[in-house]
């Protein structure tokens, strides 16, 4: 990996820039997709585990007696309900953010991409200097961002603070 000259002159962070109709909007289709698809899977999930449950158990269901099926019963809906309560934790979770980025809106900063790396669950992140010495800026961008840009690039990236989502990535041009 070659390492990349910074000048720290050069790299501007604007903070707190007011978000227009369009990001405001993408928050809220966030929120309003958060739930879209979670019951359907989570009910698929655990029907697939009860039917696998079904078959392992295929030779015993004949001593069954009514409260063992309502203890099987039972054990679907407190699975159910255990994954319902994880996501709506991770909800809130997100949901703070999503108030915390409406509040104090998005970032712009002029940097250089000092390293970019790829994570074994194919997300593409993007490390930029930040405006003092050591400070580091991660943030996770789209496959074709993360091709188009090379190390030492610079770029204008707007994103959302407390989110860490990218709304923008250009080249930037300096006016020297």
């Amino acid at each position: 990996m070659t390492k990349v000259l910074i000048d720290y002159s050069q790299i501007h962070l604007q903070e707190n820039i007011p978000l227009n109709e369009e990001e405001l909007n993408r928050i809220a289709i966030h929120k309003r997709d958060f739930y879209k698809d979670f019951s359907g899977v989570v009910i698929a999930v655990i029907m697939i585990v009860m039917i696998m449950a079904g078959y392992f158990l295929k030779n015993e269901l004949k001593n069954f007696k009514y409260y063992h099926y309502l203890l099987f019963i039972g054990v679907a809906v407190a699975f159910y309900l255990f994954f319902l309560l994880m996501h709506r934790l991770l909800y809130q979770y997100f949901k703070g953010r999503w108030k915390k980025d409406i509040k104090n809106g998005k970032n712009r900063l002029e940097s250089i991409i000092i390293s970019k790396h790829k994570t074994e669950g194919d997300e593409y992140i993007i490390t930029f200097a930040g405006c003092h010495k050591g400070k580091k800026i991660r943030l996770p961008v789209e496959k074709t961002d993360y091709e188009q840009y090379e190390m030492g690039a610079k770029v204008v990236v707007n994103y959302f603070k407390y989110s860490q989502e990218v709304l923008s990535l250009e080249h930037f041009e300096s006016k020297n």
